[in-house]
């Protein structure tokens, strides 16, 4: 049997694996006078993760991080899709007992 707050921790690390927003593949710029993207060339890409919670940010994000950020993104997608399809589904039973209710009433 599990304790309260391993069943605690198990939850914080499952919030923890969603993460909103998406990771974009950008390729930068560094500035130095001697690169080639001073010649308008630019840089291999860079992995930025971005997030619309009221307010847009990007962050960098390393190659080894990539795979990972790129799953939580995406479980938190998955379960935003099942929210939405439980939140019509509660509405629709909610609609179909008022019905019966409203038959039922004299």
């Amino acid at each position: 049997m599990k304790t309260k707050n391993t069943n605690q921790v198990t939850k914080i690390a499952a919030l923890e694996a969603l993460q909103p927003g998406h990771i974009q593949r950008r390729r930068v710029r560094c500035g130095k006078p001697n690169c080639k993207c001073a010649r308008g060339e630019f840089h291999t890409a860079y992995y930025h993760a971005w997030d619309a919670d009221g307010v847009r940010y990007r962050r960098y994000l390393k190659r080894a991080d990539v795979a990972r950020v790129t799953a939580a993104c995406e479980a938190h997608r998955e379960l935003q899709t099942e929210l939405r399809q439980g939140r019509a589904e509660y509405k629709r039973t909610l609609a179909d007992l008022r019905e019966l209710l409203r038959m039922l009433s004299p």
